[in-house]
């Protein structure tokens, strides 16, 4: 399954959204790649019904356009790459800390790691 890159500035009431319509959500930070080779992301990977799409299209449809390049495949699980992100995600993680250690080694040159399971639901 390749992973689908999301083009917009992903929020946490994205995905708050996303939860709202009952998809599942798993969240990770990747950090595993060189800057001059990939920015670090957020990893999405969401399993999503046929019923929980149209609800996530019909109460929020900004964040359904967001990921159409994924949903318009119809339901199943679906991996995303947000390389645009909000600092209101970081913030609201348990693995805060990691993640900012990550982005900060990253951004000094060297290579990170995946930091898994970064939700706070």
């Amino acid at each position: 399954m390749a992973k689908i890159t999301v083009y917009e500035t992903f929020y946490k009431s994205d995905i708050e959204a996303l939860l709202d319509a009952g998809i599942h959500v798993s969240l990770a930070f990747d950090a595993s790649h060189r800057r001059v080779e990939k920015s670090v992301h957020l990893e999405l990977l969401i399993d999503a019904s046929r019923a929980a799409i149209q609800r996530l299209r019909s109460c929020n449809n900004s964040t359904y356009i967001k990921l159409k390049g994924a949903l318009m495949y119809g339901e199943g699980i679906h991996k995303l790459e947000c390389h645009h992100f909000e600092q209101d995600i970081v913030d609201g993680s348990p693995k805060s800390y990691e993640i900012r250690q990550n982005r900060a080694i990253v951004r000094h040159g060297d290579v990170g790691e995946v930091v898994q399971d970064i939700g706070w639901w």
